[in-house]
């Protein structure tokens, strides 16, 4: 069975943790290295469901994709949800890694599978790879291209900013919507396909003309998990589980 330092190392070959983004935090952040691995639960968040899902399957990590630790924390307590998740974890000897922006942009990446999801059949990687910018088989009305966008990520509502007709797609996963990225799409014409806009870019991407299709966060970023599922089985003899207790908190 390989071991936890083993899994970290190999998964630091695919997607380089020297890319995430400077305020991320990326690999082991739960465990110690010479744990063996043998069955694996993969999930986007480490919530307590999760847990004990884990915990239930006799997994001995979590693969996640968001940090179980991300913020500064000066203690570790059940006086604070992350404290508490990390003294769950501890008490039930299961270890955490995460891929988190070194995975958005990476190849095969979050990113490059959202734009595959939304039709693409070329694209081009923009913004150091967290954005990717493609055609459209055919012009379509924003409406009809957000119901699209709904159906191909499985999300139940989607936000629309704009009106009129849309033939090119700048996709970001999560977050990803910022002021350069609303002047390139104004440039290209483009319509811009995210989550968890903030209202002072939202402002700005209507004033400006800019056209935007809002999803929810986890619905562009559910890859990750069958992605995971694919590289381990490629690379470890484990036992891998995708998570059913991590779903959209959105329904």
């Amino acid at each position: 069975m390989p071991t936890l330092q083993q899994i970290e190392q190999s998964l630091n070959l695919a997607y380089p943790f020297s890319d995430a983004c400077s305020y991320d935090n990326v690999g082991m952040l739960v465990g110690r290295k010479d744990k063996e691995v043998k069955r694996v639960l993969i999930a986007l968040d480490v919530t307590h469901a999760v847990i004990e899902e884990a915990a239930a399957l006799g997994a001995d990590l979590i693969l996640s994709h968001h940090p179980v630790i991300f913020h500064e924390i000066k203690s570790v307590t059940d006086k604070d949800y992350t404290g508490s998740l990390l003294l769950s974890l501890a008490q039930k000897d299961i270890a955490v890694i995460s891929l988190h922006t070194n995975f958005d942009k990476g190849e095969n990446g979050n990113n490059d599978q959202l734009a595959l999801t939304l039709g693409a059949k070329e694209y081009q990687k923009i913004e150091d790879g967290f954005a990717t910018l493609f055609d459209l088989e055919k012009e379509m009305d924003i409406a009809a291209f957000a119901l699209q966008v709904k159906s191909a990520l499985g999300d139940k509502v989607v936000r629309t900013i704009g009106e009129g007709k849309v033939k090119k797609v700048i996709a970001a996963c999560g977050a990803g919507i910022g002021e350069e990225l609303i002047l390139l799409a104004k440039e290209q014409n483009a319509v811009i396909v995210t989550a968890d806009i903030k209202h002072n870019y939202a402002v700005m991407a209507r004033d400006l003309g800019v056209k935007v299709v809002e999803t929810t966060h986890y619905a562009g970023e559910w890859g990750f998990t069958e992605r995971m599922k694919k590289i381990l089985a490629e690379r470890f003899h484990l036992e891998t589980f995708i998570s059913q207790h991590n779903i959209n908190p959105y329904g």
